[in-house]
């Protein structure tokens, strides 16, 4: 059994309370925004896209980040990088693709597989996480079923689906920014700007092996949700938990924005 080292978070197997806010009403809101994420990602999620998962190139794009980031966490020795490192990859990452102009078909695909190992992995890996993840996989699994079973329901709440996710991954950030933006420090943008890297790097690589895209593997696959991370670490009360997503999530919107700028469209 790994033990971790000290840090400013405690260790997975012991998290203590953090200080609420004052307002009653937060914790509600943050778990009414944590089921709004996966209900709607779920309704969105094509999931016989896991059989792309069957292709060397996808599965490669999806495996090998969560490898690399595993050992980044475990050398970072910080149950808040655990939680990250073992999230899915991001869920507004169509809409990254869109801007940035990668194949979005590609990177929901990946996303798909990541969402599938994510919540097989972070009880596992962190089993305090599991209440909270479950409450998040019941509200993914209806959201699936709602699609695939009532057609008439999934259409009528389709044009709404996506700006509902993007409400949820927003108030999560803000509530979270709102009790841990100051706990973002340079070791919280240090460790944030590895796992960036280390997942979007290894993506890529691994589909360009196998002949894949690498900037939709990086996307799809690469890249980890910070919302996910955030909202997971303040349910379950690890105190500081917050910092590491909340300046993951800065990083991964100042490199869309560059990848705009350097990245040419793929049509």
């Amino acid at each position: 059994m790994t033990r971790w080292a000290r840090s400013a978070c405690p260790s997975p197997s012991s998290f203590p309370p953090s200080a609420r806010s004052s307002a009653p009403d937060q914790r509600d809101v943050l778990e009414t925004a944590f089921l709004l994420l996966f209900f709607s990602t779920g309704a969105r999620t094509p999931i016989l896209a896991l059989l792309a998962l069957r292709r060397p190139r996808n599965l490669a794009a999806v495996v090998l980040p969560y490898l690399a980031l595993l050992i980044v966490a475990l050398i970072a020795a910080d149950p808040a990088v655990v939680v990250l490192a073992l999230s899915p990859s991001s869920l507004a990452g169509a809409a990254i693709a869109r801007w940035i102009g990668a194949r979005e078909e590609t990177v929901g695909a990946l996303m798909t597989g990541t969402i599938v190992l994510s919540l097989a992995l972070l009880p596992a890996g962190v089993p305090a996480l599991a209440v909270t993840l479950n409450m998040g996989l019941a509200a993914l699994v209806v959201g699936v079923v709602v699609a695939g079973s009532f057609p008439t329901v999934r259409d009528a709440i389709l044009p709404v689906l996506d700006p509902a996710r993007y409400a949820a991954i927003a108030a999560i950030l803000a509530i979270t920014a709102i009790s841990s933006i100051s706990l973002v420090d340079g070791r919280a943008i240090a460790l944030a700007g590895i796992v960036l890297v280390a997942g979007t790097l290894s993506a890529a690589i691994g589909a360009w092996v196998f002949g894949g895209d690498p900037l939709a593997a990086a996307i799809g696959g690469g890249t980890r949700d910070p919302s996910v991370a955030a909202g997971v670490a303040m349910l379950v009360g690890l105190a500081g938990g917050a910092a590491v997503p909340l300046a993951y999530a800065a990083l991964l919107a100042l490199a869309t924005a560059l990848g705009k700028l350097v990245v040419p469209r793929q049509t």
